[in-house]
């Protein structure tokens, strides 16, 4: 039997091979190296949104600011030699949402041996990154046992504490203290994301140019209806909200 979707399929390869011709990916590797969190040798070992309640410390008690808010936890060791361990970890809160969002722990081992005693803590120095990626992973895969939560303080030092839900209690696994980091720090986090946000949206208009050649030369008919619906779709919001809505 003939087989009649081999025309087709060899099309749709071609019109892959093209698409993937015609899109040079952005070297973002340029990018990611000049990231402010990598000064004084460290490096990310760590770097996932971590779902957490963020509350405001002041006078008059606490205050809830967001509820399961997403804030992008990235650990960073100065080594990743996992006999020696590493001479000092640091975790750098932030959230996308708001880029003034910006604090920072750093801990060393003597550090660590002072919070240890005083959380009971009994693990060693050189495995308290693994612990934290372990509960971060609790956070996000089971939020409704495992809850993050970041207490604000204006002045002062704020803290994560990492808080493990049963029936009857609850357990804290870990608490962490944070300090707002400087001005200076964070206009270098904001030039940076900026940055690399810029190039990954470059890179997804050329996508979409590239993609529309591509069905052109295929399939004009294709391309029109979709140019039609997007139109129809303006028209229709513009006559809903306004036109100075649109073009905003």
């Amino acid at each position: 039997m003939e087989d009649v979707y081999t025309p087709q399929s060899s099309e749709n390869n071609q019109s892959e091979i093209e698409l993937e011709n015609a899109i040079e990916k952005p070297n973002l590797s340029s990018i990611e190296s000049k990231d402010p969190s990598l000064t004084d040798g460290f490096k990310i070992i760590y770097n996932k949104e971590v779902p957490i309640d963020i509350k405001l410390e002041t006078k008059e008690g606490r205050k809830d600011l967001a509820s399961y808010e997403f804030i992008r936890f990235k650990l960073l060791s100065d080594s990743v030699n996992k006999e020696t361990g590493p001479k000092r970890v640091k975790l750098e809160l932030t959230n996308e949402n708001d880029l003034l969002f910006h604090y920072t722990n750093i801990i060393d081992e003597k550090a660590f041996l002072k919070m240890k005693q005083q959380q009971n803590l009994t693990i060693e120095f050189s495995e308290y990154c693994d612990l934290v990626q372990k509960i971060c992973e609790n956070c996000i895969n089971f939020p409704d046992t495992y809850i993050c939560v970041f207490i604000i303080h204006k002045e002062g030092i704020s803290k994560l504490q990492f808080v493990k839900g049963s029936e009857f209690k609850f357990l804290e696994l870990l608490m962490l203290e944070f300090k707002c980091s400087s001005d200076e720090i964070i206009q270098k986090q904001m030039i940076y994301r900026f940055a690399l946000l810029k190039s990954k949206l470059d890179y997804n208009k050329k996508c979409i140019q590239a993609t529309g050649d591509v069905i052109l030369n295929i399939n004009p008919d294709i391309l029109q209806p979709i140019l039609d619906e997007s139109e129809n779709y303006k028209m229709n919001i513009n006559k809903f909200f306004g036109k100075n809505h649109v073009e905003k």
